[in-house]
Formats: structure tokens, C-alpha cells, sequence
């Protein structure tokens, strides 16, 4: 939802990078950044996809993740739970994608307004990003460390 609402406030040339002197260096055409965003999704979907599919035929010798022995016995709980990771790694890429071109177009409205936002007011998204990517990617690893599976 987010990348359609900011393609459609997106002027039709957005500027992407700044000169020292906050002049425009370069500008991409909205349609371009829509459809390279748009075709990032749509890959990192199909690829999450495919890992969370890809990960039940994998045979047990195979899977080298901390925690992962005592889960070999309930192989069901452990593809789902890896599943979950997956569909967890699409909304993280989907979010921080969304949000981003969201964000380049209320810097760079397509009318002029009063109040722009500066760039400087979006400075926590990086660090936001950065968490988000970390819990990611720590999350199956602690998750499998520190719960056992449940006995069927």
C-alpha cells in the first residue's frame, strides 16, 4: 500500500542524490523507481517463497543451525517454524521498501507544500532498518536455542 501511495505523491522526476551545496545531482523518472522497487518485492517474495518450500526436502545432515539437533525428531515443527521465518523475511523486505518510497515522497512532494520534511527528520529509519534486519536474521537461531519442541 505504502508503494503505491508514494508513487502517486512522487513528482515525475525525483531527485536521489544532493550536491554539498543541497543542489540536485541526479534524478530518476518516478515510473523507474516504481518498478525497480516494485520487481525487488516481487523477487525477494518468490525467493522467500521458494526457501520456505525448498527447506522440508533438505535432508537432516544438511541443516546446520544452532539448536537444530534436538528438533530433528519433530521435523514438522521445525519446517514450520522456519516457514514462519521466511514469511517473517518478506514482510521485514516489503516494509522497509514500502516505507522507504513512502518516504521519498514526502521529501520530495509532487506539489509544493508549506512544510516539506527535511531529510534529516528521517534519520531513524536506517537504524530502525538495521534492527529490524538484525532481529531477522538472529530470530530462528535463539528461537531454536531456547524452545524445545513440543512432545506430538
Amino acid at each position: 500500500m505504502a508503494l503505491f501511495l508514494g508513487y502517486q505523491q512522487l513528482p515525475p522526476e525525483v531527485p536521489v542524490a544532493l550536491t554539498p551545496s543541497s543542489e540536485t545531482a541526479a534524478t530518476y523518472s518516478k515510473d523507474a523507481i516504481f518498478y525497480v522497487t516494485a520487481g525487488v518485492m516481487l523477487i525477494s517474495n518468490v525467493l522467500f517463497l521458494w526457501m520456505g518450500r525448498l527447506f522440508p526436502q533438505l535432508p537432516d545432515g544438511f541443516i546446520k543451525l544452532p539448536g537444530a539437533i534436538k528438533w530433528m525428531f519433530y521435523r514438522k515443527q521445525l519446517n514450520s517454524i522456519i516457514r514462519e521465518w521466511m514469511n517473517f523475511g518478506t514482510a521485514v523486505v516489503n516494509v522497509l521498501l514500502g516505507s522507504s518510497i513512502y518516504i521519498l515522497a514526502l521529501i520530495n512532494p509532487a506539489e509544493a507544500l508549506t512544510e516539506t520534511p527535511t531529510l534529516m527528520q528521517f534519520n531513524w529509519v536506517l537504524g530502525a532498518a538495521t534492527f529490524l534486519l538484525v532481529l531477522w536474521a538472529v530470530y530462528i537461531p535463539l528461537r531454536l536455542l531456547l524452545t524445545s519442541p513440543v512432545k506430538d
